[in-house]
């Protein structure tokens, strides 16, 4: 369950994704930095989804092991809703709104609380980018390792 999430490729992307997040986009502030954070979060976001799905399962007793359809969903739904992040100005606004309420829950609920809406949630910066899009054949590697862990199962 969820192996696909700790081959070391998806790990290294994780740690790559919070260097650059946490330091190198504040200390180097280059182009790089926001296609590296690109390609890390396609690295490992899809097998992500996959064990978030497969730990319900489980905890549910639904679980019958690893499946070839969750993994392509989840890479087919990571890839539309990232493209489309980076050229639809209002799903920007949902991720960027999602990604605050995220990064600060309490904040999240107070401000619910308070105008029973999430538009006055804090700034979080998305800088969204057409050529953000040359990112997405990493979702082929994601799917590469997802597989590995389907192949064991024969599902």
């Amino acid at each position: 369950m969820a192996s696909g999430l700790t081959h070391p490729i998806p790990v290294l992307a994780i740690g790559v994704l919070l260097l650059n997040d946490h330091w190198l986009k504040s200390e180097w502030g280059h182009p790089l930095t926001g296609k590296l954070s690109d390609v890390a979060g396609l690295l490992f976001f899809p097998l992500l989804l996959v064990a978030l799905v497969e730990v319900s399962q489980a905890a549910s007793r639904h679980y019958r092991g690893p499946s070839r359809r969750l993994l392509m969903a989840a890479v087919v739904a990571t890839g539309v809703v990232f493209a489309l992040v980076q050229v639809f100005p209002p799903m920007t606004e949902v991720y960027r709104v999602t990604l605050a309420a995220l990064q600060r829950p309490a904040v999240a609920l107070e401000v619910f609380l308070d105008t029973g809406g999430f538009a006055a949630m804090p700034q979080v910066t998305v800088t969204p980018d057409a050529s953000d899009l040359l990112a997405l054949p990493a979702l082929a590697v994601a799917y590469a390792i997802g597989l590995r862990g389907v192949r064991t199962s024969g599902r």
